[in-house]
């Protein structure tokens, strides 16, 4: 069908990759050394797109032997506390295929460029965030440029400044997609045999980790242009099926992070902060304070608490400023100018509170990375339990290696005319608001209705009313978004994918009815055993929101590479 009248450019690919960041860009180079054309849309600068777009200082990795699926399922509590792998809350058979090709992964970045070594030739691994898990130190300035110069190098198409609309569809399966050009308003379509989502989690539903004293913040602890949803709501909108979206990571960070950053007290090479009470008294706490145990702190008057890394050697405060150097350029420079001393200086823990998704909150996929619809994948922050760069590295490469095989065997389908117009004219209806409301006055009052209605302690009324007023605000604003340019275009499409996301996250609340790991509900405050093994689904269908419980998807025990 002839879309020359609803596009201003029309392409064509055999993988299209959404997000640039530590999944995207190795999943993009892999495909592409397959032997598939590969075209990647990043709203930002591949360059610097990404949380590891300022740079890195550990790759929180199992350096360990090959491991059969009967072995890997007899280990499985050791390898819930052992790894960052999220294996209670996500597909066994993914957490298995992360597992073993650890060591696989860091080849491949070697070979794409990355530098996994230090200068002396030699990998580091050491224990670190208080639990043993294996980190790898290493010092990682540069990884965007290197990774983006590794898909130029290899011919993938990239579109830079260039953010997804929606997906297309037809018959279950993904056929393509629209997006818009942020600097010229360009409108594209993108027609796709596969599609990889790799943009990262959510988290602007919330406001900020770190504390500032203005109100229109994007001081998070992760890049704020990847955590607006934008991949989860277009696969959603798609018909695509969420897992556990009631979850939330428990903001345990601390308010002066400007001057240094959480990682480097909890990330310690094995030695634990100090933790202190207002008075002064060390608290017997290891690591950090779990969410009903800084409740009773608070009861008991202990708080605020502080954390200090005072005791910590001579060579160990020389690693921090490097690890600030590889991260935090900045927050290391102002530090230093405000005078402060970590030797000395004590860190004021934040209130306990919800500040973003990450852990095991995203698109439901199986052991390959497979959505619930034919032809889309999640990697990285986008699926549940692929967080963290090395699951997004480890995730992208793998995808990146099997999706040969799918795009080989699918079919030429067309695009859907009307589907097109239709997503257009959504996307572009707040160039023509005049006079109407700002995006980020909305996801302001977005983050306030999450922050105040459903945060930390959940219970029926509340989140009912939060419910209420996100409807209002879907009702009356979303018609009412402005973009005076492009840029602000870009904006208003995030507000909407935020503002559908954290309508999701509302509804899956409500449907818990219990307590369990950090989803608290006052008026459930214990965990219900019906509900043991159990993941909650959020899926679109008929125009209206559904969810459901059930059991875990057993490991593959046949699976192979």
């Amino acid at each position: 069908m002839n879309l020359n009248k609803a596009a201003d450019k029309i392409l064509e690919t055999d993988v299209l990759v959404v997000g640039g960041g530590m999944a995207g860009c190795p999943a993009a180079v892999k495909a592409r050394e397959d032997g598939l054309k590969v075209t990647l849309i990043e709203k930002a600068n591949t360059a610097r797109s990404g949380s590891a777009g300022v740079g890195m200082d550990h790759y929180p990795v199992g350096l360990m032997d090959y491991m059969s699926p009967r072995e890997f399922l007899a280990n499985w509590d050791n390898i819930k506390r052992e790894t960052d792998l999220v294996t209670d809350w996500a597909d066994p058979t993914r957490c298995y295929r992360l597992y073993t090709h650890q060591l696989w992964s860091i080849n491949e970045l070697e070979r794409i460029g990355v530098p996994m070594r230090w200068n002396d030739g030699e990998l580091r691994p050491t224990p670190g965030h208080g639990t043993g898990t294996p980190l790898l130190r290493v010092h990682w300035l540069n990884v965007k440029p290197t990774l983006a110069t590794a898909m130029r190098n290899r011919k993938v198409e990239v579109l830079e400044r260039t953010m997804v609309i929606d997906l297309l569809t037809k018959n279950g399966a993904v056929v393509g997609a629209t997006a818009i050009n942020t600097r010229t308003g360009e409108f594209i379509v993108i027609k796709a045999k596969a599609i990889i989502i790799a943009t990262g989690s959510l988290g602007r539903c919330y406001s900020p980790s770190t504390p500032t004293p203005w109100k229109y913040k994007f001081l998070y602890h992760y890049c704020p242009a990847s955590m607006s949803g934008d991949g989860w709501a277009a696969a959603f909108r798609a018909g695509v099926e969420m897992v556990n979206m009631d979850y939330t990571d428990i903001g345990i960070l601390i308010s002066d992070e400007l001057s240094i950053s959480f990682g480097n007290l909890v990330m310690n090479e094995g030695i634990l902060p100090k933790i202190f009470s207002w008075d002064g008294q060390e608290l017997p706490i290891k690591g950090m304070p779990r969410p009903l145990e800084y409740a009773e702190l608070e009861k008991a008057g202990r708080d605020p608490i502080y954390y200090s890394i005072e005791h910590l050697p001579d060579d160990f405060q020389k690693r921090v400023e490097v690890c600030m150097a590889d991260e935090r350029p900045v927050s290391l420079k102002m530090a230093q100018d405000r005078g402060f001393n970590p030797r000395s200086h004590r860190y004021v823990n934040m209130t306990n509170r919800p500040f973003l998704f990450r852990t095991p909150a995203g698109i439901n996929t199986d052991g390959y990375f497979k959505s619930t619809v034919t032809g889309l994948y999640a990697i990285g922050d986008a699926t549940n339990g692929g967080h963290s760069c090395v699951n997004a590295a480890c995730g992208g490469l793998l995808v990146g290696n099997d999706i040969v095989d799918f795009v080989k065997k699918a079919e030429d389908t067309e695009i859907d005319k009307a589907q097109v117009e239709a997503q257009k004219e959504i996307a572009l209806a707040p160039l023509y608001v005049k006079d109407g409301t700002e995006p980020m006055e909305l996801e302001c009052a977005i983050r306030y209705i999450c922050d105040r209605y459903v945060g930390l302690f959940r219970s029926e009324g509340k989140l009912r009313e939060g419910m209420r007023r996100l409807g209002t605000l879907k009702r009356v604003f979303i018609p009412k978004l402005m973009a005076k340019n492009p840029h602000y275009l870009m904006r208003c499409l995030e507000v909407r994918n935020i503002l559908d996301m954290a309508e999701v996250h509302i509804e899956a609340c409500m449907e818990r009815k219990e307590t369990r790991g950090d989803c608290l509900r006052l008026d459930y405050p214990v965990k219900a055993p019906s509900l043991d093994g159990k993941l909650q689904f959020q899926k679109f269908e008929n125009g209206k929101l559904v969810s459901c419980m059930r059991k875990l998807t057993p490991l593959n025990i046949e699976i192979g590479g």
